[in-house]
């Protein structure tokens, strides 16, 4: 299983892309991991974009408000029950373009609250990596 991250816009901010960067390093330790920036755009562009990063083998999942909401644990045994390769989708300050969500294996939530990208993207990398040290019994997870 090989995990990548597809993110519309960039990060601004150096403590969030310090962060997310040591959750990327920490994760590669136990599972390939891409992250990709992909410029903001129109919807079109965007779509494009987004399509030239994913394959028919890959399990696609949009990052958002609307989807669905897992515990860290269930996160985890999600993510080591899928035998694909996954790919998350982090929107711009504009959501998805809608083919792409329609076409989604499945809508994640992060929260009922509407976070910047920034920080979904911090929350998303975080949680990934709580779901490797669940996975193998760690104390991360207490």
């Amino acid at each position: 299983m090989k995990i990548k991250l597809l993110v519309i816009g960039k990060l601004k901010e150096k403590a969030y892309r310090d962060r997310i960067n040591e959750y990327i390093k920490w994760i590669n330790k136990d599972i390939p991991i891409e992250l990709i920036f992909l410029k903001d755009s129109t919807e079109n562009k965007i779509s494009k974009k987004l399509r030239s990063h994913i394959t028919h083998q890959d399990h696609v999942i949009c990052v958002s408000e609307e989807g669905e909401k897992q515990s860290s644990i269930g996160f985890s045994e999600f993510i080591f029950d899928i035998t694909r390769n996954l790919i998350f989708i982090v929107g711009g300050a504009d959501g998805h373009p809608k083919d792409i969500k329609e076409k989604a294996n499945q809508i994640l939530s992060l929260s009922k609250m509407t976070f910047p990208h920034e920080m979904a993207l911090l929350i998303l990398t975080e949680q990934i990596y709580r779901a490797i040290t669940i996975k193998k019994g760690s104390k991360y997870h207490r």
